[in-house]
């Protein structure tokens, strides 16, 4: 995502102070009247619903982390010690785990991410951030350590106690990109009841790819497809999650990606900064035959797409053949410019349509699709994205060249929302968003939006000059929906960002990155699970920590 920021003429200011954008944002009276609205069958308001949904694709990811206390060796980037020296260690231990795992032929109990521990095309550019996606464990919430904070992911038991089955599609060991594998890892130990029937299925993808030859993805878990069943009912919901980015420092991850040839470091970020658009005749007439895309999403889409659509094949067979009642997409960041991806590669492209899917999915209701986004970028020109929203998600399409602000969009209380969101014979699509956030803002130069707009908070004039990267994130954007919803059936967080030293007392800035102080981590995150009685595999995890200080360590 190309983000420049250019301060607005005292016209623009103006039109924008008389747009009709000073109107209350939130009145009770509203919040009472959503309030006596059906919610259907979900269990609390659906655009909070799904946002949660959009944090789990970010949980199961943070599970999968092999080291969660210094994911991306942030710690090690220290005048002490040296970040780079690291990973290039563990670039060195990938070869050799990788020639190891290719001749054992290792399904999913391997490790994950840069291509040389699998066999694939291999990217030395790309951080190695190492994964196990045996690992995942829905029911359980999840402690990570990217930059000088803890993030909780603490989605829900709404969303994850209905969970019975877990499954990860991947793309097998040593084989095309569209060679797929699909394993049951857990099923959930103790059900609670007969409603605990729901299938939730992960799916690997590879980001760090802008489309350039020679400059290969690496891999990681990139959503997941949950079969969400009707309580007391056969009916059942399709849910598509598509997760965003993840780093350490977003500064030095953007720089380090900015570039096309000389693309390094965090691979989403590559991903994100694949911001040229490109067509059909660029090779991406799979994602669309209308416009043009953003080349970063659209590679991305096409290494995800083979393990997604095996997801989707394993849900028409388990439910034996009745298609989903509905079937929503959704996504925040990264994973909001996927779900537009995705959208777009079913209605406008030439592979993944419904008359190319396989029998089993082609009756499903895809032209009744729900698209829903949170701080979405835009990915897209504005020919395709008023197609996608217009034609296909029977949605009001938003461009000016004047104001960034939609002078006609929605609140989350808005009264038509609800009824748009569980209405099976309808297509629909939003996109929701904090004003302030610098992603999604129109002052940045380049593609449209897709989706009617809904803001959770009201905006401000001044939000074009003084962009608010804090908007962006899932927490400050769930909290706003919150607050402005006024439901209690909403549960009241599933994202906490805390200080270091609210679980590690001891830890000492001066001396981090020394075995010390990362065994002090080691220990925060094993003491955190435990006090808090949270499922964790601390043998596995005591494995990855000892493994850590055998590279760390290493000449």
């Amino acid at each position: 995502m190309k983000i420049i920021f250019r301060s607005p003429s005292l016209i623009i200011l103006l039109l924008f102070v008389f747009s009709g954008c000073s109107k209350q944002w939130y009145t009770n009276v509203e919040s009472t009247k959503v309030r006596e609205q059906s919610l259907g069958d979900f269990p609390y308001h659906p655009l909070v619903y799904h946002l949660d949904l959009s944090i789990l694709a970010y949980q199961l990811y943070g599970q999968s982390l092999v080291w969660p206390f210094d994911p991306y060796y942030e710690e090690a980037n220290t005048k002490r010690k040296n970040r780079s020296k690291l990973m290039r260690k563990v670039h060195d231990w990938a070869i050799l785990k990788g020639e190891e795992q290719v001749e054992s032929g290792t399904v999913i109990s391997g490790y994950r991410g840069p291509g040389v521990l699998n066999g694939f095309e291999d990217n030395p550019r790309h951080d190695p951030i190492l994964y196990r996606y045996d690992r995942i464990y829905p029911w359980s919430f999840n402690l990570t350590n990217p930059l000088n904070s803890w993030i909780e992911y603490l989605v829900p038991k709404e969303i994850t106690a209905p969970i019975k089955d877990v499954y990860v599609c991947y793309r097998k060991v040593g084989q095309p990109v569209d060679s797929v594998a699909i394993e049951k890892i857990i099923t959930k130990p103790i059900p609670q009841d007969i409603n605990d029937r729901d299938i939730l299925i992960a799916f690997e993808g590879g980001t760090g790819d802008k489309g350039i030859k020679g400059q290969s993805a690496s891999q990681s878990l990139m959503g997941f497809v949950l079969m969400r069943y009707y309580p007391n009912s056969s009916k059942y919901d399709v849910h598509i999650a598509f997760r965003g980015s993840r780093s350490g420092s977003g500064g030095r991850a953007a720089r380090q990606a900015f570039r096309d040839n000389k693309a390094k470091g965090n691979p989403d970020w590559i991903t994100d900064l694949g911001y040229d658009l490109i067509g059909s005749e660029d090779g991406v007439g799979a994602i669309t035959t209308s416009g043009s895309v953003s080349r970063g999403m659209a590679t991305c889409m096409l290494s995800i797409s083979p393990t997604l659509f095996e997801g989707l094949r394993m849900i028409a067979k388990i439910s034996g053949g009745t298609s989903p009642e509905r079937i929503f997409v959704t996504g925040h960041s990264l994973g909001g410019g996927l779900a537009q991806i995705f959208a777009s590669a079913v209605f406008l492209g030439d592979q993944y349509a419904p008359e190319y899917m396989s029998a089993s999915l082609r009756k499903w209701p895809w032209k009744e699709m729900k698209l829903i986004t949170f701080g979405a970028p835009r990915v897209g020109s504005d020919d395709w994205a008023k197609k996608l929203t217009v034609e296909y998600l029977s949605s009001e399409f938003f461009s000016s060249r004047i104001n960034p602000y939609d002078k006609k969009a929605l609140v989350p209380s808005d009264l038509t929302i609800l009824p748009r969101l569980i209405d099976p014979n309808a297509p629909s699509g939003f996109r929701t968003l904090i004003p302030s956030d610098p992603i999604t803002t129109e002052k940045i130069p380049g593609g449209k939006h897709v989706g009617k707009t809904i803001y959770v908070s009201k905006p401000r004039f001044t939000d074009p000059l003084i962009p608010n990267v804090k908007a962006h994130e899932p927490a400050n954007i769930r909290k706003q929906l919150f607050l402005g919803l006024n439901d209690p059936r909403i549960p009241t967080t599933s994202w906490r960002t805390r200080k270091m030293t609210d679980l590690n007392i001891y830890r000492d800035k001066s001396k981090k990155g020394t075995l010390k102080e990362y065994h002090k981590l080691a220990s925060s995150i094993e003491k955190y699970y435990r006090d808090n009685k949270i499922y964790f595999d601390s043998i596995s995890f005591r494995s990855d920590f000892n493994l850590f200080l055998e590279i760390s360590q290493s000449k």
